[in-house]
């Protein structure tokens, strides 16, 4: 996807501190990316459906949100046609439990991080989901390459 003109992203975290270390690591990449945020899992639903909307690129999900879950949202997604094609990126803010992996891995994510606390970590992984293949890795997901690390 680097090759992309403007990769349009879509942090989804009801933490306001979370997506402002989101969008401070973001700026200090110097990517060309957009990124626009949602609160929770209906705020994102809402933005996919507005056609007023550009369809985001790729969709950092948080999974522990009130209103809807992150594991609710992620199942909506992936029951629209419209949507199936975007690559979704589980953000677990706690821990790297087997079974948050698994769920996730089953719901349809394509990859699964663990919030990182440094932002030299966190633009680390925000640069390789960016610079992923994902045409590729959409076709070929496995759960051994599901979590990605720095």
């Amino acid at each position: 996807m680097a090759n992309k003109e403007n990769i349009r992203i879509l942090l989804t975290d009801d933490d306001q501190d979370d997506r402002d270390f989101f969008a401070d690591a973001v700026e200090d990449l110097h990517l060309n990316v957009t990124v626009e945020f949602c609160k929770n899992g209906l705020e994102l639903l809402n933005f996919l459906y507005d056609k007023n909307r550009i369809i985001p690129d790729i969709i950092f999900l948080d999974l522990n949100m009130p209103v809807m879950s992150g594991f609710e949202t992620l199942e909506q997604i992936r029951e629209d046609i419209l949507f199936k094609e975007i690559p979704v990126i589980a953000i677990y803010s706690t821990s790297s439990s087997q079974e948050s992996i698994k769920n996730t891995f089953g719901s349809g994510a394509n990859a699964y991080i663990v919030k990182p606390t440094d932002i030299n970590e966190l633009k680390k992984l925000i640069k390789k989901v960016v610079e992923m293949d994902w045409r590729e890795n959409l076709k070929h997901s496995k759960l051994e390459s599901f979590i990605i690390t720095v």
